[in-house]
């Protein structure tokens, strides 16, 4: 099992992907209930020319889909598609009759213009992975933004980011065990070379440890650490004299982790 190459990439790709949508079903309906089938039309008014030629563009990608057999969607469900985040400040901050203060006060929009900025950083392909502070900053945005109108929303963004935190981490610890058991087998590395492995892996059960636990994921947590503590106590006589100086301090912290998974 290998780590992502770019894992805060992927985790603001989940973020984003939540934000959108909801962001796309709460402005349309907003515009929609107070122009009704002109809606699109009317809130085109606000947005830039290059944010025009945006949906001139999408609009030519959807035709030469449908012409190649893809499902058509309704002129509604298309104009809702068409709205993109860096449409969405236009949208929203000089119609507070549609979206109120919450929407549309200094600080609000402010998020709103850092999350369209985060996003054309995310646009580009990465040719290094993104920071995790600005990462969790934009999900803090996200979550912020989509709470003044769908808390569901907004506790999702919140949910994306803990289970893909949750995922990197088993992830990195079973990279690790294939690496400790092919030097356990292979014994070609220098012993404090492998001192130091091991200590990578305590450190990230450590980390599982401290986690403040949720409930929906105990079962989970409890069986990763079920298993990984398993291979530790499998491997326990190929590593000899320098396993069993270590094997108390190993062993209490896997089991300090697997209550914690347990809760």
């Amino acid at each position: 099992m290998a780590a992502s190459e770019f894992p805060q990439h992927e985790r603001l790709t989940r973020v984003l992907n939540i934000y959108r949508s909801a962001m796309r079903r709460h402005i349309a309906a907003q515009w929609r209930a107070k122009h009704g089938d002109a809606w699109f039309d009317e809130l085109s008014s606000y947005l830039t020319e290059h944010q025009q030629e945006e949906i001139k563009n999408t609009r030519a990608n959807l035709d030469r889909q449908r012409s190649g057999g893809e499902r058509a969607l309704s002129q509604d469900e298309e104009n809702e598609f068409l709205l993109d985040i860096s449409m969405f400040l236009e949208a929203t901050k000089s119609r507070s009759d549609l979206f109120g203060r919450a929407m549309t006060e200094t600080e609000m929009t402010e998020k709103l213009y850092a999350v369209y900025q985060i996003r054309n950083k995310w646009a580009h392909p990465p040719l290094r992975d993104l920071n995790r502070a600005e990462v969790n900053g934009a999900a803090d945005d996200c979550a912020s933004i989509l709470a003044t109108f769908d808390e569901t929303a907004a506790d999702a963004v919140c949910d994306a980011v803990r289970e893909n935190d949750e995922t990197l981490l088993i992830e990195r610890m079973a990279e690790r065990l294939e690496q400790l058991e092919y030097t356990i087998e292979a014994r070609s590395m220098p012993s404090e070379q492998l001192s130091g492995m091991l200590n990578q892996l305590l450190a990230s059960v450590a980390q599982l440890a401290e986690r403040d636990n949720r409930e929906d994921a105990a079962a989970d947590i409890a069986a990763e650490l079920r298993a990984l503590r398993d291979e530790l106590e499998a491997s326990r006589t190929r590593l000899g004299d320098w396993w069993r100086a270590r094997e108390r301090e190993i062993l209490a912290l896997v089991e300090r982790a697997a209550q914690t998974g347990r809760g």
